[in-house]
C-alpha cells in the first residue's frame, strides 16, 4: 500500500486544495498532518486572534476530514522533527504540500525536503497559495516587477487555474493510526498562554463559503463604490480564510468572474477596460474586477516577499535602510495603540481593531500613514501591532501595507502623500456613523463637528475623549522635511 502524508500549513481545507488532491491521486493513503510549529509559537509577533483563528479552523479540518472519511494528525514541535517522526513512523513514501513563499516558510521547508529525501522520502510541492506564481509573473526578461500596474497587467494576462478536484480519502487503520499518534489540539489560544479578548471572525472552510456567498449576493457588483466607506461593511472579509487558506484564491476568483459575467471579461482591467463594452458589462467589470485587483495586490506582495525577502526585516527603498525615525516617544505610540490620539477616525479604527482582529482596509492606510507621517514613529512598530491583533495577519501584506503607507516600500506612497485623517474622515464617514460605533464618547456630537469636535470645547466637556495628541499641520510639515531627502535618495 502507498502512504503519503499531506502537511496542511496555509491550506487548512479539504475541497479545492492542490496538493491534497495530488495526494490522493498518488497514494492508496493519504495521511493529513499539521504540526503546531514552536518556531512560530514563539514569535515576538505572534498574537491571539491568528491563534485562535488558526485553532478554530483546525478544529473545522478535523471534522470535515473526518466526515470525508480520513483523520488529522496533529503534532507540535519542529516541523523537521515531527514531519520526518511521522513519515517514518507511517512508511509513507512521499509528502506533499503547498508551497510557502515566506522566508521562514521556505528555509523550513527546504530543510525537510532535504531530510526527507535523504530518508528516501519524496517531498512535492505544489502551487496553492496564490493564483499565478511568483516565478511565472515576471518581466520578459526574468526579472521580477518592483511596480504594481505592469505587474498586474501581465498578472491578468496569465490564465487563472481551476478550482481542483475533490480529494478520495481512506481511513487510517488502526494499526497505522497508533504509528502516527496524534497530539490533542488545544481548544483555545489561552491553552497556549494566549488568552483572547477580541470578538473574532469564527474559522473553517464552511465560515469562509458563508462569507463568499454573502459577499457575492451583497455586494460584489457595488464593490468599487462602496469599499471605502467603513460604516457600510461592504468588503468581503475574506481575507483570513485567504491568510490560512480555509478557502481557495481559485475558487475566490472563479466565483467572482463569475459574477462578473465570464473568466475572460475578469482578466480585462477595470479601470482601463480596453474595449467597448455593453453598459451591464462595464459596470459589473468596473464594480468586481475592482476586487480582483485586490486580489491582484495581495499577489503582488507575496511575489515582493518571495523575491526580495529582505523587506521581512527592513525597508525595500535604499534611501531608508538604515533611517531611524525620530519618534519614539511610548505615550503617543499607546495613544496610537489604543485609540486615544484625539483624532475620531484613527481612535475608531484602532478600537474597531481592538476588539474584533479586524479593520477595515482604508482605515488600515489612514492609521498607517498617522503613526508614520504624523507621529513619525518607525513603520516596524505598527507592523508589528498589527500583526499581534490582526485575524488576518500576514507577513506578506501587512509588510507591505505598512511600507507602502510609510513609502520606504517597492511602488510606495510618494513621501508627499500624507493622508489627512480630518479629510480622510469627512470624505469616507461624512455623517460620522462609524465613528458613533466605535467611539461612544462622541455619540451625541453633531455630525457637523463628529470628525473635528475640538472646534467646540464645551462639546467634549465630561465625554472623556482626549485633545489631539499632536498639532497635525506642524507634524505632517516636520515630515515632509524630514522624509524628502531620504526618498531623493531611494
Amino acid at each position: 500500500m502507498r502512504i503519503a502524508l499531506h502537511w496542511f500549513r496555509r491550506d487548512l481545507r479539504v475541497e479545492d486544495n492542490t496538493a491534497l488532491f495530488a495526494a490522493s491521486r498518488r497514494a492508496d493513503l493519504v495521511v493529513p498532518l499539521f504540526v503546531l510549529d514552536d518556531h512560530l509559537l514563539r514569535a515576538p509577533d505572534l498574537g491571539a486572534p491568528r491563534v485562535a483563528f488558526l485553532l478554530d479552523s483546525l478544529h473545522a479540518l478535523a471534522r470535515d476530514l473526518e466526515q470525508a472519511g480520513s483523520r488529522l494528525v496533529l503534532r507540535r514541535g519542529d516541523p523537521l522533527d515531527e514531519v520526518l517522526h511521522v513519515a517514518r513512523a507511517l512508511g509513507a513514501e512521499a509528502i506533499f504540500v503547498n508551497d510557502d513563499y515566506a522566508p521562514y516558510g521556505r528555509r523550513r521547508d527546504a530543510a525537510v525536503r532535504a531530510a526527507a529525501e535523504a530518508a528516501g522520502i519524496a517531498f512535492h510541492g505544489h502551487a496553492d497559495l496564490v493564483l499565478v506564481q511568483p516565478d511565472a509573473c515576471v518581466k520578459d526578461d526574468g526579472k521580477p516587477y518592483t511596480v504594481f500596474t505592469p505587474f498586474a497587467r501581465r498578472w491578468r494576462a496569465v490564465e487563472k487555474p481551476a478550482p481542483v478536484p475533490a480529494p478520495t480519502l481512506r481511513p487510517l487503520p488502526a494499526g497505522l493510526a497508533r504509528k502516527a499518534a496524534s497530539a490533542p489540539l488545544p481548544a483555545t489560544s489561552a491553552e497556549l498562554g494566549l488568552p483572547l479578548e477580541a470578538q473574532i471572525e469564527p474559522g473553517g472552510a464552511r465560515q469562509a463559503q458563508y462569507r463568499l456567498a454573502a459577499f457575492l449576493h451583497e455586494h460584489v457588483l457595488s464593490y468599487r463604490s462602496t469599499r471605502d466607506v467603513p460604516a457600510l461593511d461592504a468588503t468581503s472579509h475574506l481575507s483570513p480564510h485567504l491568510k490560512f487558506g480555509t478557502i481557495s484564491p481559485r475558487t475566490v476568483y472563479a466565483r467572482v468572474a463569475e459574477a462578473i459575467g465570464s473568466p475572460q471579461l475578469a482578466q480585462l482591467d477595470p479601470q482601463k477596460p480596453g474595449r467597448a463594452l455593453d453598459a451591464a458589462s462595464a459596470r459589473r467589470l468596473s464594480e468586481a474586477g475592482t476586487f480582483l485587483n485586490e486580489l491582484c495586490w495581495r499577489e503582488f506582495y507575496q511575489a515582493i516577499l518571495f523575491h526580495f525577502p529582505h523587506v521581512a526585516r527592513g525597508a525595500f527603498q535604499e534611501g531608508f535602510r538604515g533611517f531611524r525615525w525620530p519618534e519614539s516617544d511610548e505615550r503617543l505610540i499607546a495613544a496610537w495603540r489604543d485609540g486615544r490620539t484625539g483624532f475620531p477616525i484613527v481612535d475608531a479604527a484602532m478600537r474597531q481593531l481592538a476588539a474584533t482582529g479586524w479593520m477595515h482596509n482604508r482605515l488600515r492606510m489612514v492609521v498607517a500613514m498617522f503613526l508614520t507621517k504624523t507621529l513619525l514613529v518607525d513603520y516596524r512598530t505598527g507592523e508589528r501591532i498589527f500583526m499581534q491583533r490582526l485575524v488576518d495577519g500576514d507577513l506578506a501584506a501587512n509588510n507591505g501595507g505598512w511600507q507602502w503607507s510609510a513609502s520606504t516600500g517597492t511602488d510606495a506612497a510618494p513621501y508627499f502623500r500624507i493622508f489627512n485623517p480630518l479629510s480622510q474622515a469627512k470624505k469616507f464617514d461624512p455623517d460620522g456613523e462609524f465613528v458613533r460605533r466605535w467611539v461612544p464618547e462622541l455619540r451625541d456630537v453633531p455630525a457637523a463637528l463628529i470628525h473635528e469636535p475640538t472646534r467646540e470645547p464645551l462639546l467634549l466637556a465630561g465625554t472623556g475623549y482626549p485633545p489631539p495628541c499632536v498639532d497635525y499641520a506642524e507634524r505632517r510639515a516636520r515630515a515632509l522635511a524630514i522624509l524628502a531627502p531620504l526618498a531623493k535618495r531611494a
